[in-house]
């Protein structure tokens, strides 16, 4: 292990039916609440009268702000910017997925932010023109999708929709929520699609720092996140088969959170170079996150099965499906597909004439001062290209 330092000052209420302590966890904060949600709230109707009730119980004015899309942008962030200058906001409740709390987040920082919006997001490795924010607004986070872990962790991924670029913003001095409010009730609506690419994502933040670590004395931590892997892989078919199973919607919840909020990663120094190429794929093809990592998680699989320097593979294979690299990424890419899960980025409508421009993308945006794709061990132009080839 490494030496690290570890602070997540997230409070978590996780409760079924937890809706109604949001105004009391509110008016700790502000008295001017703006809401971000999904430009289609059909579906969580319910779930905003609720918070409604609440904060109008609690003595706080709500402004409402649905405009976030999956993949969300900068644009959108900035709406959300204006309108907090507008109405004195002062406290930010994101309500939904990944998408919707990252978009939050960026808002929070933005009513701060003297610059372009999109000089906070690192969408270059190779240079500092990021300038991190340095405050933000209170946040307050309920998700609805297990996956990202937006909850628990000081991050948020945005796409610039001018450039086609994704990227993310790393500030823990001013991005962690203050209280993340999860409620294992508010995902039994859920399509099985849905489900599955959150259980995927989730998936995807573990087997990042299991690949991509530090590989040393890692017995603690290759335990606990083996651990969560399998939860994950036992209570997906169990939400698919049953969407009322409180207790296996509640095992997701969790292990969305815990995948990244520090836990499993403190003392690895982890990348994330699959979600680099992921990104990619969400920017250029407005492909599903969960889908996007699926392909890359086999492919980076598929790409390590033939190299001598996989020792981490060959265990991950032992010790979650009980075979070797090349049999586990057969049983791993018919469990994606169970759940009608893309395995193949060729179904975003990638060709194989488009490879180049992605590979120039992950160059680009994610490549670092040395030349090279900050994984473990250190990836070149001609591996991304590879590993997308092996994906198609």
């Amino acid at each position: 292990m490494n030496s690290f330092e570890y602070s997540n000052p997230v409070k978590v209420i996780f409760n079924e039916n937890s809706l109604n302590c949001i105004g009391e966890e509110t008016k700790q904060y502000g008295n001017n609440a703006l809401l971000v949600s999904y430009t289609d709230i059909s579906f969580l109707q319910s779930t905003i009268n609720i918070i409604k009730s609440s904060l109008h119980e609690n003595g706080v004015n709500l402004t409402e702000c649905f405009i976030v899309t999956a993949n969300p942008t900068i644009a959108q962030a900035q709406q959300g910017v204006t309108l907090c200058k507008e109405k004195n906001i002062d406290i930010i409740i994101g309500l939904g997925g990944g998408s919707v709390m990252d978009c939050a987040k960026v808002i929070a920082a933005g009513v701060y932010f003297d610059d372009n919006l999109s000089q906070m997001v690192a969408y270059s490795h190779k240079n500092s023109v990021q300038i991190p924010p340095k405050q933000a607004l209170a946040t307050i986070m309920i998700p609805t999708l297990p996956a990202t872990g937006s909850e628990m962790n000081p991050t948020a991924v945005i796409t610039n929709e001018l450039t086609h670029k994704k990227s993310y913003v790393w500030a823990p001095n001013c991005l962690y929520p203050k209280v993340a409010i999860i409620d294992p009730t508010l995902t039994v609506n859920l399509p099985p699609y849905q489900s599955a690419c959150g259980a995927l994502d989730t998936l995807a933040h573990i087997v990042e720092s299991y690949f991509n670590g530090n590989n040393t004395n890692l017995d603690l931590q290759d335990r606990m996140q083996e651990g969560v892997i399998k939860a994950v892989f036992e209570n997906l078919p169990r939400v698919i088969e049953n969407p009322n199973d409180i207790q296996a919607r509640g095992v997701m919840m969790w292990s969305a959170s815990i995948a990244l909020n520090g836990w499993l990663l403190s003392g690895t120094y982890t990348w994330a170079p699959m979600h680099q190429m992921g990104h990619v794929l969400s920017a250029r093809y407005h492909a599903t996150h969960g889908a996007t990592l699926s392909c890359m998680m086999l492919a980076w699989m598929k790409f390590f099965a033939n190299r001598e320097d996989n020792n981490r593979y060959e265990q991950f294979a032992q010790m979650i499906f009980s075979q070797n690299l090349r049999q586990a990424v057969l049983t791993f890419e018919s469990y994606i597909k169970k759940y009608g899960v893309q395995t193949r980025i060729s179904e975003f409508g990638v060709n194989k004439e488009d490879i180049e421009q992605l590979v120039s993308d992950v160059v680009e945006v994610s490549f670092n001062e040395n030349g090279v794709l900050g994984s473990n061990p250190p990836l070149r132009k001609d591996d991304i290209k590879q590993i997308y080839l092996l994906s198609l």
